[in-house]
């Protein structure tokens, strides 16, 4: 289990130390076991998840707040110290100066086109003159001049900034010089609205290396400053065939400038711009679309309801989905489109309907796990490289993990599951065993349970103690829930329903008997509570009424190898979630099974070490082999 200090958290949460420390004591993240202050990466990432999607609004204002005032370097240039020490000095003249960043970043590109030898030396010119502009290349000084008559005018002590941000800028040789100043300028927070993040170079060259096509027309439908662009010329595109697209002007106009400068000999007007692709009226064909479209973006009402008019069969919010979803519109037969995406496309139910859609329209050719190739952003990456034709269900999907190491999937794996989960990290071996347990009599959850989340006070501080005292009772978090059983209490409240912030009706809590799993974890983990115990939100409930199948018996199953393995293979999530549960296969054992396991559970309770006993009795009554139990054993995710 990877840990993290309180500073790396809030790092990757963007928000203070403070702030991360007053959230442990809200309970809205808890250290690990025997630590104050060091927090699993994986329980960091998932809140920080939850922020982003809109589950916790109070923290995600907190966050943003934090994030507002922020800017970076793109990770990959720190190593320069050289380029990164002059980007600083650009950030510290900008933030202080507040000089807008479209004239900062106008007088910048100046000073990008002197060092080319674009232009003549302006020096501390005025910035007002377009004459300063004069180059030697009629589509740059067109160029230059519209980006001129769309920039606030230049008071005098602004154009005194410009010239000390002119004067700053040494190192222009970088293919995309202002693009990576221009992130660094750019404002987290904004970025975060926008979901968009720099995207080292090398992912690029990997999507252009498979697939470029230099005789056909290459877009980009986000992007940004143009570092696709960029790529796919150094790949044989001449700039005729070279289309990108963003709704940021300024990066679409330094986005223009980059392209002129990678064709020198060549004069030509870039085929960029600035417009809604989502939206926007687009009358050409292109045989590949490769992007980092923006994750989470926001979209105003108006525009999120045409889009759903657009793409009916997305119902969610998410930006990537929509892109592509419209790359698959503007793609030729016969043309790839490759996206670099969060690992949480691949099963999180939010973004199912954008998996069915994909499955129903289009191959998809291949599937990378990327790991965490973006510096400042924990989320693991994927890539995904469709067709533009119809499925077709006799051709294998390739999955590439990180290593290189490759295996083929038939689509009808996906497609079976009920949220058309993309389980890349099952082997075929280990899918043939989930197929033979759901193959046999089975009941599921379904229909079957009462479903309870924990207790979500509003203010830990106020409401839970750290002592036992007069008219308080137990009341555990996520970190208290074993296997099997619960730790000693170490929190206690007053319960009062209607102080709280959200509860879940207070029967539930009082079940004569129920199951205590933890919420945000890669491990199933089910205590047994027969005592009315309450709980806080990282601990959620689970009161079966299944017939003729004792709780304790469905506890053994819960916490079994078998369903850890089909857990984290079926579903390869951090986070146990009803929907996940009510999936799984609770096989009809026989009476003498049930009672066996009542037996175990019992003595598991109480805390014998009997789970390999408890493995042992599942594994005999399905009749499994000693090779599928080795492979089961192998299998499980562990934290």
């Amino acid at each position: 289990m990877q840990l993290l200090n309180t500073r790396q958290a809030a790092g990757l949460l963007e928000v203070s130390e403070a702030t991360v420390r007053n959230w442990v004591r809200h309970g809205y993240i808890a250290p690990v076991a025997g630590s104050a202050s060091r927090f699993s990466a994986t329980e960091v990432e998932m809140l920080k998840q939850r922020i982003t999607v809109g589950d916790l609004d109070r923290l995600r204002r907190r966050a943003n707040k934090k994030r507002s005032g922020s800017s970076c370097i793109p990770a990959e240039y720190l190593e320069n110290p050289s380029f990164s020490g002059e980007i600083a000095k650009i950030q510290k003249i900008v933030i202080e100066e507040k000089i807008d960043i479209s004239n900062a970043m106008y007088a910048l590109a100046l000073k990008q086109l002197v060092l080319r030898g674009e232009l003549a030396d302006a020096g501390a010119q005025s910035f007002t003159a377009v004459c300063c502009c004069e180059s030697r290349r009629k589509p740059l000084a067109e160029e230059l001049a519209a980006w001129r008559h769309e920039l606030s005018s230049f008071t005098t002590a602004g154009q005194n900034v410009c010239s000390r941000l002119f004067d700053t800028l040494i190192d222009a040789s970088h293919d995309d010089t202002l693009g990576i100043i221009y992130q660094s300028l750019m404002q987290t927070g904004c970025k975060a609205h926008k979901g968009s993040f720099y995207t080292p170079p090398a992912l690029i060259d990997a999507i252009l290396k498979e697939y470029a096509r230099p005789d056909g027309a290459f877009l980009d439908p986000c992007c940004g400053t143009g570092q696709f662009l960029l790529r796919a010329a150094r790949h044989g595109y001449d700039p005729g065939r070279l289309y990108g697209i963003d709704s940021d002007l300024l990066a679409v106009r330094i986005a223009r400038i980059n392209l002129l400068l990678a064709f020198p000999d060549i004069d030509f007007s870039p085929r960029i711009i600035h417009a809604d692709t989502l939206l926007h009226d687009i009358n050409e064909e292109f045989t590949l679309i490769a992007s980092n479209p923006p994750w989470g973006a926001s979209f105003t009402s108006n525009d999120l309801k045409r889009l759903h008019q657009r793409f009916p069969s997305l119902k969610s919010r998410e930006s990537f989905s929509f892109f592509l979803a419209r790359s698959l519109e503007l793609a030729a037969p016969g043309a790839v489109i490759s996206f670099i995406l969060p690992e949480s496309f691949l099963n999180i139910r939010a973004h199912s309907d954008i998996r069915r859609h994909l499955l129903a329209n289009a191959q998809i050719l291949a599937i990378h796990s990327l790991d965490r190739p973006f510096k400042s952003v924990f989320t693991p990456v994927i890539r995904v490289d469709l067709r533009q034709a119809e499925p077709d269900a006799n051709r294998s999907i390739c999955l590439k993990n990180c290593n290189g190491q490759e295996k083929k999937v038939a689509p009808a794996r996906f497609a079976a599951s009920r949220d058309s989960i993309f389980t890349i990290a099952t082997s075929d071996d280990e899918y043939r065993i989930i197929d033979k347990i759901y193959a046999m009599p089975h009941q599921t959850l379904l229909d079957q349970a009462d479903w309870a989340l924990g207790i979500v006070t509003g203010d830990n501080r106020r409401h839970v103690a750290n002592v036992a005292g007069p008219g308080l009772e137990p009341i555990y978090r996520g970190n208290d829930v074993m296997l099997y059983r619960l730790r000693p209490a170490s929190s206690y409240i007053r319960f009062d329903s209607a102080v709280f912030q959200q509860v879940a009706p207070p029967a539930k809590y009082r079940a004569p008997e129920k199951l205590i799993y933890r919420f945000i974890t890669n491990r199933l983990k089910f205590a047994y509570d027969d005592r009315q115990s309450l709980t806080l939100n990282s601990a959620n409930l689970l009161i079966p009424r299944l017939s003729d199948y004792p709780v304790k018996a469905l506890l053994c199953l819960l916490n079994s190898s078998l369903l850890q393995f089909i857990f984290a293979r079926k579903f390869d999530t951090h986070k146990v979630l009803r929907g996940n549960l009510e999936q799984l296969p609770l096989p009809l054992f026989s009476e003498e099974v049930l009672r066996q396991l009542v037996a175990l559970a019992d003595r598991a309770i109480k805390g014998e070490s009997v789970a390999q006993a408890i493995d042992a009795v599942i594994f005999d009554a399905l009749q499994l082999t000693r090779s599928e139990i080795d492979l089961i054993l192998s299998g499980i995710a562990l934290e």
